[in-house]
């Protein structure tokens, strides 16, 4: 049998996979299954009403609480208290976190929602148990947790009591005056902690808008919470001061705008997003931390609207400003691309908190839209789950779950207290609204946006590109792109006597400017320690279309192993239903990942993949097809690669000097694989006396000349 006879397949009757069948049942009684659904849609996403989000939000929750129960310990050192998860001292994203997280989550759940009363007894009897344990075990408790360590007076503690803390407030009617007095003490005293001193800053490669955040709502909720006591007026001070520096941005040093009395620069204590209110985290461009920095502040207006206190305008400092960068970067199923990489869980850190708070407390209809869909499919996958919200591939256990349980409780609770949300935008009018290119200095990213696709290039701190179909009417199975390093520019495999200690990559110049319909950028870079040198350009062009071309040669001497060329990460895996399907001139072939095939080159000049990307490679070899085998680590999803590479026949030594490689490659989002087949016969390049050109019509018939 050949490699192409091996690489078709006729598609199965039965290609749905077991998880996908499971979820389509479980999830009968939630959506209307619409009469023209697509085959391999596994998800169902319809507008929502006040009266059903709240329904949505009460049985996730419910079903939430009731997966917690196994991880219920009661304490030893007393049997009125206990915890959930580990109980530990020490860890950061677990331990003290996860309790205050279940606290919280039955707090609201307890006040505000249609639980029974057994229901609503259980949830209250559990979290006060809860605030035994953490208030005894605080460093200024008398207990230890099960490391034999206090917990508090760290990094993340401020969080962990700004969120039990408001949890108990939702419950102090039903608290006894001893335990009252204990969370005064153990919110005090965290809150003690930030009254000395000032907000740090950072806005190059780890920000402190997020721990600026954090230690804000248990300063915001100390003062609130305890107006008698002699630090409230001081804590509240504080909190305005954290607030103004969790977006502090370089323009505010100067500027004296009057913001609760004080003018902007007063307040102003180092900078914590760029100018044009990026941010970076991890040391890259990091869109969790907009989304968790921007949802400390709106947490902080509950706390206010709680207090039945004015929120102060400190509470709102260039919010929105970030806000409207952020969304050049969402989709409407409320998550973002991550155009630098990412390095947490890909579907796992939800922005539901923000979106709610947004569309209640400010009325913005695009944050509306964004968490009715984000609402769907958490539910979906919590289904998908078996009632957890820590979600497949997560490595993180109890510890996401918790997390998750916060942020939807954040979620329905901003409903409660800020009201309805205003109507939201459809799907439709989300795309209008970003479509565009979006040039951000600061970061060297540059990124073009239409109703079809997603497009972007980094050219510093992760080298790479992107590209993601975005097509309206796809919210049955949204998810497609992965982002990874090199994606798009590729990388080389060297021998070993080629490689250097330093393989670093270093880009010596580079440039973008705008198009009538796009954008075209180009760079110059040294590949692997300066031994190869690689000239790039991408270009994109009106609503579908994109094309890289590149020219690498040898700099030194090398032998290069194996070349990684014009990688796509595809997301493969029970959040996306499981298979996709590949097309190319001779046949199609359905891609399992529970049983994931050998890498195999792609026959033919081009390929398509779920009539939702086409990729046509002019020069530079042949296409390549690797599939996953697990999760991948951080990311936890499935992220199979199509490359288009020139090597696939062993090591080849190259001259100082020496052509390594030349593609050009033409990709299109929402187009199908009989249009792909199209498209290639309307490609040619011509030489000219100027140099070689290419010539191409787009599936739109936009008729296209570019000098190579």
């Amino acid at each position: 049998m050949t490699r192409d006879q091996e690489l078709e397949e006729n598609p199965r009757a039965d290609s749905l996979t077991h998880v996908t069948k499971t979820l389509l049942a479980l999830l009968a009684f939630l959506f209307v299954l619409p009469f023209a659904s697509r085959a391999d849609d596994i998800y169902h996403i319809k507008n929502l009403t006040e009266r059903e989000m709240l329904a949505l939000y009460t049985t996730t929750l419910r079903d939430a609480c009731r997966h917690s129960d196994k991880f219920w310990t009661n304490s030893s050192f007393d049997p009125h208290a206990g915890f959930w998860g580990t109980g530990r001292s020490d860890n950061m994203n677990e331990g003290v976190r996860a309790i205050g997280e279940m606290v919280f989550t039955c707090a609201v759940l307890t006040k505000y929602s249609d639980a029974t009363p057994a229901e609503r007894d259980e949830y209250t009897r559990k979290a006060i148990a809860a605030l035994r344990y953490v208030t005894a075990t605080h460093f200024t408790g008398t207990q230890l947790c099960p490391d034999k360590k206090h917990w508090g007076n760290s990094w993340q503690s401020a969080m962990w009591t700004g969120t039990f803390g408001f949890g108990a407030w939702m419950l102090w009617d039903k608290l006894d005056p001893a335990l009252q007095k204990d969370l005064e003490r153990v919110i005090g005293a965290e809150a003690d902690r930030f009254l000395p001193g000032k907000p740090p800053g950072g806005s190059f490669n780890d920000t402190k808008a997020e721990e600026n955040g954090w230690n804000l709502i248990c300063l915001s909720l100390a003062a609130n919470m305890f107006t008698n006591n002699p630090h409230a007026a001081a804590w509240y001070e504080k909190a305005q001061e954290y607030a103004m520096n969790t977006f502090s941005a370089p323009q505010d040093r100067n500027d004296k705008t009057i913001v609760d009395g004080k003018p902007v620069s007063e307040w102003f204590a180092g900078e914590n997003v760029h100018a044009d209110f990026t941010l970076e985290n991890h040391g890259f461009f990091h869109p969790s931390y907009i989304g968790c920095s921007s949802y400390f502040l709106t947490q902080t207006a509950m706390q206010f609207t709680y207090a039945h206190r004015p929120i102060p305008q400190a509470a709102n400092h260039h919010q929105l400003d970030v806000w409207h960068m952020f969304q050049g970067i969402l989709f409407n199923t409320g998550e973002a691309a991550y155009p630098q990489g990412m390095d947490w869980e890909l579907h796992c850190l939800p922005f539901i908190n923000l979106y709610a708070s947004l569309a209640s407390y400010k009325k913005d209809a695009f944050a509306a839209r964004l968490e009715q869909n984000s609402l769907q499919y958490m539910r979906a996958w919590q289904v998908m789950d078996n009632g957890s919200l820590t979600f497949p591939g997560s490595r993180l256990d109890f510890t996401r779950h918790a997390i998750n349980c916060e942020q939807i409780s954040y979620g329905f609770l901003a409903h409660k207290l800020f009201g309805p949300p205003v109507k939201a935008l459809s799907d439709d009018e989300i795309s209008a609204t970003e479509t565009g290119v979006r040039l951000h200095n600061d970061i060297q990213l540059i990124t073009h946006r239409t109703k079809d696709k997603f497009v972007s290039m980094s050219w510093t701190n992760r080298l790479m590109g992107m590209l993601i179909p975005i097509g309206i009417g796809h919210e049955g199975n949204p998810d497609f792109t992965v982002p990874i390093v090199n994606g798009l520019i590729g990388s080389f495999d060297l021998t070993p006597e080629s490689k250097k200690p330093d393989n670093k990559t270093i880009v010596v110049e580079h440039s973008w400017k705008g198009t009538d319909t796009g954008f075209e950028t180009t760079g110059t870079l040294l590949l692997d320690g300066g031994r190869l040198k690689q000239n790039v350009r991408l270009i994109s062009i009106g609503d579908q279309t994109v094309v890289y071309e590149d020219h690498v040669t040898a700099a030194k001497d090398v032998t290069i192993a194996h070349e990684n060329g014009i990688p796509l990460g595809v997301e493969n895996d029970a959040f996306t239903g499981g298979k996709r399907t590949l097309f190319t001139q001779f046949g199609k072939t359905v891609l399992d990942f529970q049983h994931p095939r050998a890498a195999a080159p792609v026959p033919g000049s081009w390929a398509n993949i779920d009539e939702r990307l086409g990729v046509v490679l002019i020069t530079g070899g042949s296409l390549w097809y690797h599939q996953a085998t697990n999760y991948a680590p951080g990311i936890s999803v499935y992220t199979d690669t199509l490359y288009a590479t020139s090597m696939d026949d062993g090591p080849k030594r190259f001259k100082a000097g020496e052509d390594v490689t030349r593609r050009i490659a033409i990709l299109c989002t929402e187009i199908s694989s009989k249009e792909t087949a199209q498209l290639v016969k309307h490609i040619k390049v011509a030489a000219t006396s100027d140099g070689p050109v290419l010539n191409f019509t787009t599936p739109r018939g936009e008729k296209i000349t570019l000098r190579l």
